[in-house]
């Protein structure tokens, strides 16, 4: 079932655009003083171009949708959710316990989004990169078509920089 690939070329503009959407969203959310609910839209910013940025040949693997998305996802909902619950709880007063020398709040936004969110990204780059990201081949045709690319140009600069002839002083 995970295996399925899905084509994300004809929604290419509509990910950017969601991605920008989603930008303003958190920022007018934050500006008009709901800072709990702008920090959950920040969670799904990263969506847009991750999808955009892990498509090879314009497909992106559903495997990459569940692991390293799916789980950045619920850790960022976590962290921002723990950060809710204990500046709620800790409200005007000090806590009686730190988390790795942080505040509750802070340490649950630290070690779930932060560190665990990020974390579970770059592990997967490394788990499915020859498989998702760079399969066998692909850097093979990358530069054939770069060698291919400055072929025309080299063409093109030598066929419109044929000597010309001086032009004369004509008094």
């Amino acid at each position: 079932m995970l295996d399925r690939k899905i084509d994300v070329e004809p929604y290419v503009t509509h990910l950017m655009v969601a991605g920008a959407a989603l930008w303003l969203g958190s920022l007018l959310l934050g500006v008009a003083g709901y800072w709990f609910e702008a920090l959950l839209v920040t969670v799904f910013v990263f969506h847009p171009y991750f999808v955009v940025g892990a498509a090879h040949d314009h497909e992106i693997s559903l495997k990459l949708l569940v692991y390293p998305l799916g789980v950045f996802t619920v850790l960022g909902l976590a962290g921002f959710g723990g950060a809710q619950y204990y500046s709620e709880a800790f409200m005007g007063q000090t806590p009686e316990f730190l988390i790795t020398g942080m505040h509750p709040s802070f340490a649950a936004v630290f070690w779930l989004y932060w560190i665990g969110g990020f974390m579970s990204v770059n592990l997967a780059y490394g788990l499915y990169y020859r498989e998702h990201f760079l399969p066998d081949g692909a850097w093979d045709e990358f530069l054939a078509e770069l060698e291919e690319i400055e072929a025309e140009e080299t063409a093109a600069s030598e066929s419109t920089s044929e000597p010309v002839a001086e032009a004369t002083e004509v008094n």
